[in-house]
């Protein structure tokens, strides 16, 4: 079952930083198991929304991708909520829009 992913960062330095840190580049590539990743200014920082193929690609991404480079960008003592994780029932994408 799809996942949508919500995270929350301090910032978008924050999110440029690890993405940097994952793919060495500040813009996040496709990644296998994400089927939309989007970003934004939120309220109270700044929002990662994911949707991933699965509960499983999610994890699999946090533990390999993610959590490694929060550690090496020294954000392992990040505060705040854990993401929000919904399962969804129905998901359709359309073709790529980059902006």
């Amino acid at each position: 079952m799809a996942v949508a992913v919500i995270v929350e960062l301090p910032s978008q330095d924050a999110y440029e930083t690890l993405t940097e840190a994952m793919f060495g580049t500040k813009r996040a590539p496709a990644v296998d198991g994400c089927i939309i990743h989007t970003m934004g200014k939120g309220p109270n920082g700044f929002r990662v929304l994911d949707v991933w193929e699965s509960q499983e690609a999610w994890d699999s991404f946090r533990n390999d991708k993610l959590t490694p480079a929060m550690e090496e960008a020294g954000m392992t003592g990040m505060t705040g909520p854990q993401p929000e994780i919904i399962d969804l029932m129905h998901v359709i994408a359309n073709e790529e829009v980059r902006v």
